[in-house]
């Protein structure tokens, strides 16, 4: 009996841990976010995911990311590459352009799938994440990151929370989902995620 429970201690201790582990699929797909539940990468594609017992269907194309539901007409831009989102909870991020990674993932705990928007840029040493949730007015942000300056930048979802590393200092950036939005905590000490963003005069121009 007691073996039998140290070995789903360890199971389940494995089993947790899975999402932060960047798996063959993850390296052969190229995606720099890990920990998805499912996504597509590259600046073509789209996927099907259900919410509250609907079909909705989300694709990229020509810098512009749009969300249907099936059967509907109607398809809401939620991501217009050189543009501010216009529903975002910040307005003064950089403006880049790069590698997309599209997916979902129930960050706010009600097993509703979010949706996730990632652009890293070419140099991939900057990286954007939107998260956005459907409310009765479409899909909106409730959470932003943004990192610059980091060499291979990539971010990792684990259940509530995403995360950004920087090898460099050995230090990792945590934005978790508390309540009705996202706060911010860091290894190194660091308490204002605008820190991580470059001076007005050295971010990237839009194209």
């Amino acid at each position: 009996m007691k073996t039998t429970g140290i070995a789903a201690a360890l199971l389940f201790a494995a089993l947790t841990m899975s999402a932060q582990i960047r798996t063959g699929g993850d390296i052969d797909s190229g995606t720099f976010i890990m920990g998805l539940d499912s996504y597509f990468c590259g600046n073509a594609g789209g996927l099907n995911f259900n919410h509250s017992g609907k079909t909705f269907s989300v694709t990229l194309g020509g810098g512009v990311i749009t969300v249907a539901e099936a059967g509907s007409e109607d398809a809401q831009t939620v991501y217009d590459a050189g543009l501010v989102v216009p529903f975002s909870v910040t307005a003064n991020l950089p403006e880049i352009s790069g590698d997309f990674v599209v997916g979902v993932h129930d960050f706010t705990g009600d097993s509703q799938p979010e949706l996730v928007i990632g652009v890293r840029n070419s140099s991939a040493s900057g990286v954007e994440a939107y998260i956005l949730k459907l409310k009765e007015d479409g899909w909106r942000s409730i959470g932003e990151i943004a990192v610059f300056g980091i060499s291979g930048v990539e971010c990792r979802v684990f259940r509530h929370a995403i995360t950004v590393k920087n090898p460099a200092k050995g230090a990792l950036y945590t934005w978790t989902y508390h309540g009705d939005r996202f706060d911010f905590k860091a290894s190194d000490g660091t308490t204002d995620p605008a820190a991580l963003l470059p001076p007005a005069d050295e971010a990237p121009a839009a194209e």
